[in-house]
């Protein structure tokens, strides 16, 4: 992995976490590219967990420059299909009995191969044809070696680098490590497939493949095949089976419905993964990326796109601040500045020609100049709408996809309001209200106990306090001496005066030298004032 970093230009990263000894030792050639394309290559060599980092970090422009965004979007899965021997024997092995046993025809020769399984075709003893998913032997064990050196790293880079007091490195891993948990888990994307079918089970333009759940394991996935095209070849028919516009219209209108109605969806529905049936039937394929919004999330999306549609700059900020991770270097007025110019740019657009995907992805943008934290589920909301956008241009760039969101985001915005959300929230108000006041008491005694036996100490800090103070004491001083001074020269001219006044030889007070004793004491009394601020830092 050093060598992989240091061939591609990456040593300095290493030195910074104090890794520098194996550096040295490592090639240092660099290749002629930008920093984005040798990271994409760096990740590539490294192996499938790091592919899937890059994936993840795609999709985070709120952590990264779009010129890095663009490159780790390009990240593929370049592995070779394992030996069928192998497949054969995970299959007994996961459901316990031979493949010749299990289905009346197995296909060799599998459909697709990436890092962590592979497809084939074949057919059950009952006559149903499906896909059969193999996750890659060994694999899970080599993930979880990789994601140790990732955790390992990221603690080096929170506590050795500038950037680990902005970005959360190990929450990163984290979240790398829950997302490939749950795709090693084939039940899990079974069960994302009927969860996905049931919430679309209404829309009878939307077709989602049924789950053999008999056949199905943590390791072996088998899925109904459906006999249609996939959209990625209609994409370069001259003359395509299907009308595409309505194909387009279907796929937007699914896609909005998922995110805006149910805050569940598809995250990933780039035209591999999606396939049309006759009649202009939609067909969601690999349910491994999805996307949720809890309660929470949705309303701060709901928020966010009521601030981008009224262009309302307050707004937009509030809900950035609602649904991130504020840094304490987040320059307020450089924010607002950034909202206004998105504002003034989409202000004379109307709602049709306003890109959901694109307005998103500048909003992530800003975030990061202006190092603010979005949770994932935005990031991946974000990325989807930009890939169902690439694939509306390239069917039929003349479709409107914010024309198609607006009865969506109108029946979002109905339901905000509705009389029993708001009812429900007021409820869920009052019993936090309740429980606070509840507690009130015990923690009421609990701070007078710890304040009767001295364990509590309050500490008020202000910005620039010192600075003033010092300020404050230095005019101070000023004015001191200048009435010191003042009274000095007074003192001084009285008694020149009484000494003019008076008879030659006269002494007053015991006969003593009144002008020689108070011009001694007078200047006695100013030196030590002078010492005593000195002494005391003051001057």
């Amino acid at each position: 992995m050093i060598n992989v970093l240091a061939r591609h230009g990456f040593g300095f990263i290493l030195e910074q976490l104090g890794l520098g000894g194996l550096v040295r030792r490592a090639s240092r050639k660099i290749a002629p590219l930008s920093p984005g394309e040798r990271l994409r290559l760096a990740l590539e060599e490294l192996g499938p967990t790091f592919v899937k980092l890059g994936q993840l970090l795609s999709t985070r422009s709120d952590l990264l420059p779009p010129e890095i965004i663009l490159q780790l979007a390009q990240l593929q899965d370049r592995v070779p299909p394992f030996p069928f021997s192998q497949v054969r024997a995970i299959i007994q092995e996961e459901l316990g009995v031979p493949v010749e046993e299990l289905f009346a025809a197995f296909d060799p020769q599998p459909l697709a191969a990436a890092s962590i399984g592979q497809v084939h075709r074949a057919v059950l003893s009952e006559g149903e044809k499906v896909i059969v998913k193999v996750q890659r032997p060994g694999i899970k064990e080599e993930i979880q070696v990789d994601l140790e050196i990732l955790y390992d790293l990221a603690r080096l880079a929170q506590r050795h680098t500038v950037y680990g007091e902005i970005y959360d490195f190990l929450g990163i891993v984290e979240e790398l490590s829950r997302t490939l948990e749950q795709e090693l888990d084939y039940t899990q994307e079974g069960r994302n497939g009927e969860r996905l079918k049931h919430i679309l089970r209404d829309n009878p333009q939307v077709y989602v493949p049924r789950i053999y759940w008999v056949y199905t394991t943590s390791r072996v996935l088998t899925v109904e095949y459906v006999e249609a095209w996939k959209l990625k070849d209609l994409a370069q028919m001259e003359e395509p089976p299907v009308d595409l516009r309505r194909v387009t219209d279907h796929l937007a209108r699914s896609f909005y419905q998922q995110v805006l109605i149910h805050s569940f969806f598809h995250a990933d529905p780039h035209p591999g993964n999606l396939a049309v049936l006759p009649g202009e039937v939609l067909v969601f394929m690999d349910f491994g990326q999805m996307g949720e919004l809890s309660e929470e999330r949705r309303e701060q999306l709901t928020n966010l796109i009521v601030g981008i549609v009224s262009r309302q700059v307050e707004e937009i900020i509030e809900a950035i601040s609602a649904m991130g991770v504020v840094s304490k270097q987040t320059d307020w007025e450089g924010l607002k500045r950034d909202i206004e110019k998105l504002k003034d740019k989409y202000y004379h657009k109307t709602l049709e020609e306003v890109s959901l995907g694109q307005s998103l992805q500048e909003i992530l943008e800003v975030a990061f100049r202006h190092k603010i934290r979005v949770p994932s589920e935005f990031t991946m909301l974000a990325k989807a709408p930009i890939t169902l956008e690439g694939v509306v241009r390239e069917l039929d760039p003349s479709i409107k996809l914010a024309q198609l969101a607006e009865p969506y985001v109108a029946e979002l915005l109905r339901a905000r309001y509705r009389p029993s959300r708001l009812w429900r929230r007021f409820k869920g108000e009052v019993k936090e209200g309740w429980k606070l006041l509840r507690g009130l008491p015990k923690e009421l005694h609990r701070l007078l106990f710890q304040l009767n036996r001295e364990q509590v100490t309050f500490k008020m800090e202000m910005a620039n306090l010192r600075a003033f103070i010092d300020q404050l004491d230095r005019t101070v001083n000023k004015l001191t001496i200048s009435i010191v001074l003042l009274a000095f020269s007074i003192l001084m001219g009285s008694l020149i005066m009484s000494s003019a006044l008076g008879t030659p030889g006269d002494r007053l007070f015991f006969r003593l030298p009144l002008l020689e004793v108070g011009f001694f004491m007078a200047t006695l009394i100013f030196f030590w004032l002078l010492f005593s601020m000195w002494r005391g830092g003051r001057g």
